[in-house]
């Protein structure tokens, strides 16, 4: 792709412009209601921006990496046909854009905050098109970033964003519930990024099945019930602790 211009100014589309910079790609400009925001990017990559639909330039492929809410509005506002339209979400399908230009998807899996580093070249990227010679040029751009690119239909891609929900969203909640008690007790958070780390760090050399531990696992009743005790007052944890308990104890039957 010669030129790519990037619609949106959220997290995924700030690193997802650096990291096509950084790659040599050309961006040619980032678009976005609130001038502000991509002004912020913009001057940051020194690339053009603008806030106004009769400014977007032409450009081979356009990446529309917004909410998916905002998807089919923002697919709107591109006046060409001969183009590459793609979208950023795991959770939408091609038909959500609404255009006559060429359609597809530039799927990155991970969690992005603007003021983390991240190493691109280890994000997963799964990608769509509607023909084969899209799909090839939609490849040939994720690679330039990533090592893993895949090519996923929207069936399996919703899986796969599934995915990131169980292993990234539902996890950092469970470290917000832990923080909690930590605070409550006047203890620092910090005494869990051993452990957390730790976990983290064994499912990168064993299956999780293989790598789960704690009383669930070893069906310890006595310190399962010591836990439940302790939840008593607050029923909604005390439901949360009950369903994975459970989950876990029937894995391991």
């Amino acid at each position: 792709m010669n030129s790519i211009v990037i619609l949106g100014a959220g997290n995924v589309a700030f690193h997802l412009t650096r990291a096509l910079i950084e790659n040599t790609m050309n961006v040619r400009q980032i678009f976005n209601r609130t001038l502000s925001h991509a002004q912020e990017i913009g001057e940051a990559n020194r690339i053009s921006y603008t806030d106004k639909i009769s400014e977007i330039e032409k450009a081979d492929l356009y990446i529309i990496a917004c909410a998916d809410s905002g998807i089919e509005e923002f697919s709107h506002y591109i006046p060409f046909d001969d183009v590459l339209v793609v979208h950023t979400s795991g959770s939408s399908p091609i038909s959500v854009l609404k255009g006559d230009y060429r359609k597809g998807v530039l799927y990155p899996l991970q969690t992005f905050t603007k003021t983390k580093k991240l190493r691109y070249d280890e994000i997963p990227f799964f990608i769509e098109a509607e023909n084969a010679e899209d799909t090839q040029k939609l490849k040939e751009v994720a690679l330039r970033i990533s090592n893993d690119v895949f090519e996923l239909d929207f069936a399996s891609r919703m899986e796969i964003q599934m995915c990131g929900v169980w292993v990234s969203n539902f996890v950092n909640h469970m470290y917000k519930i832990a923080g909690d008690f930590c605070e409550k007790n006047n203890v620092p958070f910090d005494v869990l990024l051993p452990i957390i780390k730790e976990t983290a760090e064994k499912v990168d050399e064993m299956k999780p099945y293989d790598a789960q531990t704690g009383p669930a696992r070893r069906g310890d009743e006595v310190i399962i019930n010591r836990h439940l005790e302790l939840l008593q007052k607050d029923s909604r944890l005390l439901q949360i602790y009950q369903i994975l308990t459970d989950s876990i104890k029937r894995e391991y039957e």
